[in-house]
């Protein structure tokens, strides 16, 4: 069963986000760079400075060093969010392809640190335009087919999670539309921003 697709500009795209529940395993495509580092900075400011979550955010087309300089652009303290484990930024090369990484592994430590800190929960953002940079279109089909749209009973996951997978608009366009649909019928929301309504104000957005 293909999901509803929801389409809108970037300002209701983050409030989706914000809503969404833990357990949910959700899908973004994203017109540009500029706009996602809006929706990721807002997102990310949001969730550990108000919500007191931990966040594991997995970066394609910007190195670590980019993000956490980006993120400071908005005020966020990222050497205090680092130091706690509250923030992890990881590149997500290493963590899809690397031999010494396991992205389950990883959100499994980020919640249960989450959980020992009385957090309220964490969340994963991660880029999936690596599977393109790869040519490796076919692995991301089979990755996104082997999770269900809501970690509820997936031993794999824990439950007090939400994950949004991040795609570019243009990488995401070059599937073919059963592909599309697999990918909405394996995520619980499927958000589409639909105008480019941040102001350009981040130059140099990818190193």
């Amino acid at each position: 069963m293909v999901r509803s697709v929801v389409e809108a500009n970037a300002d209701n795209i983050l409030q989706e986000m914000i809503q969404a529940e833990y357990g949910e395993h959700n899908l973004l495509v994203y017109p540009e760079l500029t706009v996602l580092t809006e929706i990721y900075s807002r997102y990310l400011k949001t969730s550990l400075d108000n919500k007191s979550e931990f966040v594991l955010f997995l970066s394609a087309y910007q190195s670590v060093v980019k993000v956490r300089s980006l993120l400071r652009d908005v005020d966020l303290d990222v050497t205090k969010y680092e130091g706690n484990g509250s923030l992890v930024i990881f590149d997500s090369v290493r963590g899809y392809f690397g031999s010494d990484s396991d992205i389950l592994a990883l959100i499994k430590v980020l919640s249960k640190r989450a959980q020992n800190q009385g957090s309220t929960g964490s969340s994963v953002l991660a880029d999936m335009g690596l599977f393109s940079i790869f040519r490796k279109e076919k692995d991301l089909l089979r990755y996104e087919a082997s999770m269900p749209p809501k970690f509820d009973g997936y031993v794999s996951i824990p439950i007090q999670c939400k994950t949004f997978c991040l795609y570019h608009k243009s990488e995401f366009n070059r599937l073919a539309d059963r592909e599309k649909e697999l990918l909405f019928e394996h995520h619980y929301r499927n958000l589409i921003i639909t105008e480019n309504n941040v102001e350009n104000h981040l130059p140099s957005l990818i190193v």
